[in-house]
């Protein structure tokens, strides 16, 4: 019986950790978007993928 709470616990702390180690690689790729693209507009340069990003209505 106290092997199996153990292993639970210790499987819990590994979804834990995996799930903390997905947010923040998520949240710093974020980061690193927004950063690529002011300095792309710092430069002047314009978003290459933003003509495919326009819906027209109607």
């Amino acid at each position: 019986m106290q092997l199996w709470l153990v292993l639970g616990l210790v499987a819990l702390v590994i979804v834990a950790a995996s799930l903390i180690v997905l947010v923040e690689d998520r949240r710093s790729a974020r980061r690193a978007a927004l950063q690529r693209r002011a300095r792309l507009a710092r430069l002047g340069e314009v978003d290459p993928l933003a003509p495919g990003r326009l819906r027209v209505d109607g």
